[in-house]
């Protein structure tokens, strides 16, 4: 894209020439690899809203895999949907140095007289999930500080692992009449009550029993300690029951739209996160705050949210050319990294290896060494093109079953590939692919569009931006209401979805922004960098830890960084290790210009002190991480460290840290 473009739609106004979420799919063919079935089947708690694609990685998939009792998290509750009802918790964070959780009590459970039935999805969009119980129906909404019970002749129970104080101030064995209860728990919690039409509640010492069968809606929230219930009571009326999220773009600024679906009457309330306070335009705000595994969250006041957000103008390169003191050195260390070849026959190690040949491509781009950056490339094909033809030994299948890309290793071993075949980590290594495509499309766009079609299919499985492919689903990995993504799939946990490396979520959604770079593709552009923009920013609150952030309180914020987030949880911890370096540099690999980005000075400036003792204990490649860290805030002291080193990661190269340690800002004074 031409600079001049953007800054003239900018200057033109609000003018949205692309839309980058809804609309048409990317593509609708049907995928050329071999189609098998998946030997993990949905069940019938999918109900008629479960049809391929299902949104394997979506925050609310616990409810239907595996047992269907472990929790989702709408925020700012967590929700258990069970054979005797909706349980909800709205508790307190248990704060230890290695870890911050949210204990499941369950302080209201949403039942009927009669019993419940059984329990299956009636719907679900980018924002909400809705659990259908006989005569009973849930709309789990993201945000919502109510949550919601259409009753359709059941009589209500409300019940309690707590005792009940009292109802609008009447003792236990009263009877209650009327639409609003305030309830007192023996917990100290304060619940609200709301139902469509006047109901008689019969108070007992656990529980509020309706008199008889209900037909409207019942809405529970907890009045946050230190709260009244005064924006609670406002909007009590208006109930989301749904939500789509869209985004267009003009030049470097992307709008993104939360709409929500509503019944009843009057405006909602729905609570926003603190990534989200960050980009709303002006937001109508109710004074009426819930404090979270992620902060604060904020009450909204209305159906539709507008965020703008900033997209990267970083492109190939680094936004500074290498230093002339270095360029010498960056240059031999070119010539002798030639011999790196992909060895790896899996898609992440593999990937990882292409994404180390495109880098050293696109530094020899820089530097004009054309003919070494030409074999880089054709490396990059040779270890490629047999993945897109299928005839590797890990080929790729389509699975038929859930509507994914997956590897036949994957297939036939759910633990293979990193647990790819249950849909753990596409994101990550399909985005290695797409780097490594976009970086040779850049030279020889004949070769992407000989190859377009399986291309296609791999950016499709991670990056369908319509909701509308018959073969993939919406953004597979994203959660676009909590910016980040969730890398984990079909696999129930009981802390919810999870991601680990966030740097590699970026480093994926960045490969999706090249390969339409690449190919000249303005939608799949954008695309790709709405989804990193909305990363980096989930990065920066969520997963980086600094003394001006309020997310995680002490002792935990003292360790800089979040090895892990789930859905109720964080750990300074990772999947393969509880090395200090594992936890720190899982969260900044690969080093690409794009880190630029994702690497603040200022948290470099605080996190480095914690990271950088493990270095007398860490093998060669994740020292050369910590190194290029250090450059962030040390380039003199990086540029020795670096050149100290004997190896390098696979996904890294000797080329790659010293042209990031050249291009740094300090390396030019």
């Amino acid at each position: 894209m031409l600079p001049s473009l953007g800054l003239g739609l900018l200057l033109l106004g609000p003018v949205y020439g692309v839309n980058i979420l809804g609309g048409s799919p990317l593509a609708t063919d049907e995928p050329p690899f071999e189609k098998l079935d998946h030997n993990v089947q949905p069940d019938e708690r999918w109900g008629a809203a479960g049809q391929r694609p299902y949104p394997t990685n979506a925050w609310w998939t616990n409810l239907v895999f595996g047992s269907g009792e472990n929790l989702a998290n709408p925020m700012p509750y967590q929700v258990k949907t069970l054979d005797d009802g909706v349980h909800v918790s709205f508790s307190n964070k248990v704060v230890e140095a290695k870890y911050i959780f949210m204990a499941f009590v369950p302080n209201i459970i949403i039942t009927a007289m009669e019993g419940m039935g059984s329990r299956v999805l009636s719907a679900w969009d980018p924002l909400s999930v809705t659990m259908a119980y006989d005569k009973v129906e849930f709309p789990f909404v993201r945000g919502s500080p109510y949550i919601t019970a259409k009753y359709s002749g059941k009589t209500p129970i409300l019940a309690s692992t707590h005792a009940v104080i009292s109802v609008n101030g009447e003792a236990v064995g009263s009877q209650i009449t009327g639409n609003k209860f305030d309830v007192d728990l023996n917990n100290g919690q304060h619940w609200m009550v709301y139902t469509s039409s006047d109901v008689s509640f019969y108070v007992n010492s656990d529980s509020l029993s309706a008199s008889g069968p209900f037909t409207g809606t019942l809405r529970v929230a907890c009045v946050p300690p230190g709260e009244n219930s005064a924006d609670l009571d406002a909007h009590a009326g208006s109930i989301p029951i749904g939500g789509e999220v869209t985004a267009e773009s003009a030049g470097d600024t992307a709008t993104i739209t939360f709409t929500w679906k509503l019944e009843g009457s009057g405006e909602p309330l729905i609570m926003a996160l603190p990534h989200h306070m960050d980009i709303l335009q002006s937001p109508q705000t109710g004074g009426i705050r819930y404090n979270t595994i992620k902060g604060d969250m904020t009450g909204i006041i209305g159906s539709v949210w507008k965020m703008t957000e900033r997209l990267t103008s970083i492109q190939w390169d680094a936004p500074r050319g290498v230093a002339p003191k270095y360029l010498d050195a960056v240059r031999d260390a070119l010539k002798a990294d030639i011999g790196i070849q992909v060895v790896a026959g899996d898609p992440y190690f593999g990937g990882k290896e292409m994404g180390t040949l495109a880098r050293l491509a696109l530094i020899a781009d820089e530097l004009g060494e054309t003919e070494l950056a030409a074999t880089y490339r054709e490396n990059i094909k040779k270890a490629m093109e047999p993945w897109l033809a299928g005839t590797n030994s890990d080929h790729f299948t389509y699975d038929q079953t859930w509507g994914g890309l997956i590897t036949i290793n994957a297939m036939n071993d759910g633990g293979a590939d990193f647990g790819q075949g249950l849909y753990n980590d596409h994101h990550f290594h399909y985005g290695y692919f797409m780097y490594a495509a976009g970086v040779v499309a850049k030279a020889d766009p004949a070769w992407a569009e000989k190859w377009r079609i399986p291309l296609f299919h791999i950016l499709r499985d991670i990056a369908d931006p319509s909701g509308a492919d018959p073969h993939y689903t919406l953004a597979r990995c994203k959660d676009w209401y909590m910016g980040h993504s969730w890398a984990s799939g079909i696999t129930e946990f009981g802390d919810g979805h999870n991601q680990e490396s966030t740097s590699e979520s970026v480093n994926g959604w960045y490969g999706v922004y090249l390969f339409g770079l690449g190919i000249g593709d303005q939608r799949i552009k954008d695309l790709g960098r709405l989804l990193m923009a909305t990363e980096i920013r989930s990065t920066h609150k969520y997963w980086q830890m600094t003394s001006s952030d309020s997310i995680y309180p002490e002792p935990f914020a003292s360790n800089k960084v979040v090895g892990i987030v789930w859905s109720t949880k964080v750990d300074y911890g990772t999947w393969f290790g509880a090395n200090v370096e594992f936890i720190h540099c899982i969260q900044m690999l690969p080093f690409t210009p794009i880190s630029e980005e994702v690497l603040r000075k200022e948290w470099i400036n605080e996190e480095y002190s914690v990271l950088s003792p493990a270095i007398s204990s860490s093998g060669e490649g994740w020292k050369g991480f910590i190194y290029m860290a250090h450059a962030v805030i040390d380039t003199a002291a990086a540029w020795a460290e670096v050149n100290s080193l004997t190896g390098f990661d696979d996904g890294n190269s000797k080329t790659n840290a010293l042209h990031w340690v050249a291009t740094r800002e300090g390396a030019w004074q």
